[in-house]
C-alpha cells in the first residue's frame, strides 16, 4: 500500500488587481514558502488576515499548497 508524507507547505494570498481591456478581473498572488507542515486551517486563516490588513488590493482569497511523497 502507497503511503504519503507532506514535505511542504505554502500559503498563497490572491488579490484583485483591476480589470483588463476586456472587463475581466485581474488578479495578483503572494507566496509564502516555508510554512509549518503541522500548521492548522485556523492559524493559516488568522495569519493570512494579519498579512492581509497590510495590503492595499482587496482580498480575492487564501489558499494552501501542500508538497507529498507518495511512497
Amino acid at each position: 500500500m502507497a503511503t504519503q508524507v507532506i514535505t511542504g507547505t505554502s500559503l498563497r494570498l490572491i488579490f484583485e488587481a483591476g480589470v483588463d481591456q476586456f472587463g475581466e478581473m485581474k488578479y495578483k498572488s503572494k507566496n509564502y514558502n516555508n510554512i509549518k507542515t503541522s500548521a492548522t486551517p485556523d492559524a493559516l486563516f488568522a495569519t493570512a488576515n494579519a498579512l492581509l490588513g497590510l495590503q492595499s488590493l482587496k482580498n480575492a482569497g487564501i489558499r494552501r499548497f501542500d508538497t507529498n511523497d507518495i511512497f
